[in-house]
């Protein structure tokens, strides 16, 4: 068997990954919040199995300094023609700089070995004469395939995709003992590193993944004395067509601006405070300022104490306002996310606002369920659509952690509001936001989901997906997609883990996930959603 030559994707080293988190979110808030991206990536000693699901892709649009630490003039030329064939497909760029810090550093050696960081994992190696990226087999008479194949699969990777071997689309039928004496003859790899870099696969839940594309740049080479039924891959040279229209789906050449703040953006999860906040900036300025409307999407808070968390905007001005996270008292708030909608205040269609069961009866009163009649400010002509969105919890830490949030009664002058909980929760408090708008209002379309319509409450699983259709001609394009919780039931002997998110968006409907971590029990989640064209 002819020698096969090898990538390796550089795992971040398990004491350093609550830092690439934070780094992750900080690049890309989206990477912690509405889209469902990157998965866990496996060191030496097998996958972290209590890693949040944050994702790892650069914000789209970015430009991605590269600066090479050395080599020759041939080769970096070679290495900026071929990189640059991803940006023919996605919307990303390279910059090749000769001095300054740089997201990817290249390193060119004769060691046969090429590999590279995934993503915004790159972040973590802060020191800027430390190479991200190693090229350990190119001479300048290497031949134009042999620069295009191996270029390509690692710029892909610092694009953030894995091995296309270990995606959840694909089932290798695997000649393992072959597998393992080849690695070991060839590079001493151990039965470990094997299992990390070829037969280890993704999580469905929590990975962008299409089926198993045998010509993707991104596969290893794959001889058929290593599996059982004689399957192999050759040596790949260039992009598939499947690589070119799936990083164009990772970075969009049109951006859908998703509004969202995660705590993992202030500060690290291992590092639990009691306030973070952001500022944000609004995409236009109001005459006056508008109302927001907040839900929370992402919950890490560790047992033995409350679930205290709320999520709130102040200083709201004509173009900006302060959104807050916030815990209190003894609650290790590990890490937190919320979404919100922006109307102005005077908008004629949409009407908000929210209700918190302390407007009902103090938090020391302990009560199963709570609901107040609402109002509208401006009756509508028709029965409106409501959604309701959590946005502050207090639940006592030796109980049951269950509260559901809803919009009973709807009529074109009010609704009410209901927070319930159950006789095995003691809910001290709750707060749930709404969103009114009249249903024949073009351009926008809302709804609710739950983990019940896919599995029972009494069966827990850490990660449910489900499929929403929108209306038939309400969008001619991907709406942008804002969700939140309405409802939580997770056992409390162990550290609530939650996340909402959704991907595969399109003008037709999108798929949804609710996703808990680690050994959270997630008995049943739900989450609200609106659509805006």
């Amino acid at each position: 068997m002819e020698n096969i030559r090898f990538c390796t994707q550089i795992p971040v080293p398990p004491e350093l990954q609550a830092e690439a988190d934070m780094l992750s979110v900080q690049a890309n808030p989206l990477n912690g919040h509405q889209i469902t991206t990157g998965g866990l990536l496996p060191g030496l000693g097998g996958m972290e199995s209590m890693a949040m699901p944050v994702g790892w892709m650069w914000k789209n649009g970015q430009t991605l300094r590269v600066k090479f630490l050395n080599g020759s003039e041939i080769i970096k030329s070679k290495i900026r023609l071929y990189a640059n064939l991803w940006t023919e497909y996605a919307n990303i760029n390279f910059d090749f700089v000769d001095s300054g810090d740089a997201e990817i550093r290249i390193n060119i050696d004769s060691s046969n070995a090429s590999n590279s960081l995934i993503g915004t994992n790159n972040l973590i190696r802060k020191d800027q004469s430390v190479p991200t990226m190693n090229f350990g087999w190119l001479k300048d008479t290497s031949t134009d395939p042999e620069f295009c194949s191996v270029i390509l699969h690692e710029f892909g990777h610092a694009l953030g995709l894995v091995h296309e071997h270990q995606s959840p689309g694909v089932e290798i039928k695997w000649n393992k003992p072959v597998v393992y004496e080849y690695y070991w003859e060839i590079d001493h790899w151990d039965h470990a590193t094997v299992d990390a870099n070829l037969f280890f696969q993704y999580d469905k839940f929590s990975t962008y993944f299409t089926t198993f594309d045998p010509l993707s740049i991104m596969v290893y080479e794959l001889p058929k004395q290593f599996t059982l039924d004689g399957f192999s891959v050759g040596a790949n040279v260039q992009l598939s067509d499947t690589d070119k229209s799936f990083i164009g789906t990772l970075y969009p050449r049109k951006d859908i601006d998703v509004a969202s703040f995660n705590t993992l953006e202030v500060r690290p999860a291992d590092q639990p405070a009691q306030e973070a906040e952001k500022t944000e900036l609004f995409s236009r300025e109001y005459d006056q300022p508008p109302s927001l409307a907040l839900g929370l999407t992402w919950l890490e808070v560790a047992s033995g104490a409350n679930v205290r968390v709320t999520a709130f905007a102040d200083n709201i001005a004509n173009s900006s306002a302060d959104v807050h996270i916030n815990t209190w008292s003894n609650t290790a708030l590990y890490s937190a996310g919320c979404t919100w909608l922006r109307k102005a205040s005077n908008d004629p269609q949409f009407q908000m606002g929210q209700f918190s069961t302390q407007d009902d009866h103090p938090w020391q009163d302990r009560q199963v369920k709570t609901s107040r009649q609402i109002t509208f400010d401006r009756p509508y002509d028709e029965t409106p659509n409501v959604i309701i969105w959590l946005n502050q919890l207090d639940i006592s830490y030796n109980t049951v952690w269950n509260v559901r949030a809803t919009a009973t009664d709807v009529t074109s002058n009010g609704f009410t509001i209901n927070i319930d909980s159950s006789d095995d929760t003691w809910l001290c408090s709750a707060t749930a936001a709404w969103i009114a708008y009249p249903p024949s209002m073009a351009g926008v379309a809302s709804g609710s989901y739950d983990t019940t319509s896919v599995r029972p409450e009494s069966q827990p699983q850490l990660n449910s997906s489900g499929r929403v259709d929108f209306p038939a001609g309400a969008f001619s394009e991907a709406p942008k997609v804002l969700i939140a919780l309405n409802s939580l039931n997770v056992d409390n002997r162990q550290n609530l883990r939650l996340k909402v998110s959704a991907d595969s968006i399109s003008e037709e409907g999108m798929n949804w996930h609710i996703d808990s971590w680690g050994d959270t029990t997630l008995y049943s989640a739900g989450a609200s959603y609106i659509a805006l064209g």
